[in-house]
């Protein structure tokens, strides 16, 4: 088996012991043959994959974030001028996430460990007993995305946080929350006008957020689930979630619901109200009067007036658990310490794996 592990220096929590531990569990791996690059600068990880087929590697691993998958699975990808994949899922390299990232919501949503080491020891004993499972991928302004794609809120959190980093400042959970909620307030003022199509029929108009989500949960508040579409899988269509107002007390308990809380408050409030959302579609449709930023995959990208998404079904093999293992399958939509809680016996579980040989 030939792997080539890719490891992005600058995400969150890498640091050479990590790399070395990584390396030694891959390594554990009988009849691995491993190729270990460093990227360089933002969209190598792209270039280093272009145009990689199985012929030449079963698998790319991926050390960061979910930046650096995203670069990966654009260079493997590629995009034809009709906008699908090159090639498919079975001729290009299956992919494996090694977590070090400050969010990791894809390897969370695949039901790996969001620790790197947890994960690597799963990874190892993943690729030990062939186990591999293929996901659908969006597609948003020329790009594949794995996660997410949104205009509006999560877009300007997500731009004063990279303005942040580019300051010196590390991004943490404690540093999303007060960017969060000012970006919250500020969208109050003056409310974005989204209107929404999915697979043709209309969602709403004049909304002030609206997400498509690849995954489940949608994103991460440290260790805290963010789920907005618990009906939406990895190997299925997208899911589009968008709020009809943001005004008032019902308005601070949704930024709240947001955050992975307020569940209790959203129920006694009927949030649920002004909630709207649709799972399993193949293309969506997003317009608006002005132009509003927009994020792939947790990277700010540019300003948008008009948006199409659409989803590529089983375009990659990724090594994981299989489907039934989800995070969102544990604990769809539940009360934030559920969701904690199946996380953290996760991390038992994973504590729990051999460290050399075996199946789980």
């Amino acid at each position: 088996m030939r792997a080539l592990l890719i490891s992005n220096p600058n995400s969150t929590s890498i640091t050479e012991s990590l790399t070395r531990t990584v390396v030694a569990q891959l390594r554990g791996v009988p009849g691995l043959h491993l190729r270990s690059v460093f990227t360089g600068h933002p969209g190598h990880a792209t270039a280093l994959v272009t145009g990689l087929t199985r012929d030449e590697c079963d698998v790319v691993v991926c050390m960061g974030g979910d930046g650096t998958v995203n670069e990966v699975v654009n260079g493997l990808l590629g995009a034809s001028s009709d906008g699908h994949p090159v090639r498919g899922a079975d001729e290009i390299p299956a992919i494996a996430v090694i977590p070090s990232g400050s969010a990791n919501v894809l390897a969370g949503a695949l039901g790996l460990p969001r620790d790197p080491k947890l994960a690597a020891r799963v990874i190892a004993n993943l690729l030990r007993s062939g186990e591999d499972r293929a996901i659908s991928v969006g597609r948003a302004a020329g790009r594949w995305f794995v996660v997410n794609a949104g205009l509006g809120v999560d877009a300007e959190v997500i731009s004063h946080m990279e303005d942040l980093r580019a300051g010196g400042v590390s991004a943490n959970p404690l540093r999303y929350v007060p960017t969060g909620l000012g970006a919250w307030n500020r969208m109050r003022t003056n409310p974005p006008r989204i209107t929404a199509h999915a697979d043709g029929e209309l969602l709403g108009e004049d909304l002030p957020m609206a997400v498509v989500s690849n995954s489940n949960p949608w994103t991460f508040l440290g260790d805290l689930a963010v789920v907005t579409n618990p009906n939406t899988k990895l190997s299925g269509g997208l899911g589009f979630y968008g709020l009809t107002s943001i005004h008032g007390p019902k308005g601070m308990v949704a930024a709240l619901r947001l955050a992975g809380a307020g569940q209790a408050l959203w129920r006694l409030l009927k949030v649920e109200e002004r909630e709207l959302r649709d799972d399993d579609v193949d293309v969506v449709t997003l317009t608006s009067p002005e132009p509003l930023k927009f994020q792939i995959d947790g990277e700010y990208v540019d300003e948008r007036s008009e948006l199409e998404i659409t989803c590529a079904r089983n375009a990659v093999r990724f090594i994981a658990p299989a489907e039934t293992r989800e995070y969102g399958e544990d604990v769809g939509d539940k009360a934030w310490y559920l969701r904690l809680g199946a996380m953290l016996d996760r991390r038992i579980r994973a504590l729990s794996l051999p460290r050399r040989g075996g199946r789980r």
